[in-house]
């Protein structure tokens, strides 16, 4: 049973785990575990089957939600994990009066930039050289609820 829970540092090394798998230029350990401290951030853990599935981290910044990381391990993919997470994020953003969102996503990844759309994002433009390793443009979308 998937369960989408608030991240707790016993999360840490698992979702560290993801991040390496996932991304080509992963958040270090310690980037996870400040963002458990910080105030500005929303940061989800999908846990399914007593197993850390993926994650989703944001910021509240003016009234507006930036997701800043979503991952989903990959023996968990095509599970609708990610629309989950996404559905736990709206509707924190109803409960507080949040009504847009924005994210950067690498040019390359179409299977997230289909996922996207499908929630209800725009493409509004592209950043040059957004993303290293590998060096690559970023998509800029955006959601207003």
């Amino acid at each position: 049973m998937l369960n989408i829970i608030p991240l707790s540092t016993e999360h840490i090394d698992e979702i560290a785990k993801i991040e390496a798998e996932s991304f080509g230029d992963p958040w270090s350990r310690q980037a996870f575990l400040e963002l458990t401290e910080s105030d500005l951030a929303v940061c989800l853990t999908a846990v399914d089957d007593m197993e850390v599935a993926g994650y989703l981290i944001a910021y509240i910044i003016t009234g507006e939600i930036q997701i800043l990381n979503i991952a989903v391990k990959e023996s968990k993919r095509n599970k609708k994990i990610a629309t989950k997470l996404f559905d736990v994020i709206f509707e924190y953003a109803k409960n507080n009066n949040v009504t847009e969102f924005t994210l950067e996503v690498r040019m390359s990844n179409s299977g997230a930039i289909a996922l996207y759309k499908k929630l209800g994002f725009e493409i509004d433009g592209v950043r040059k050289n957004y993303y290293a390793n590998p060096k690559e443009d970023a998509v800029l979308m955006s959601l207003r609820l």
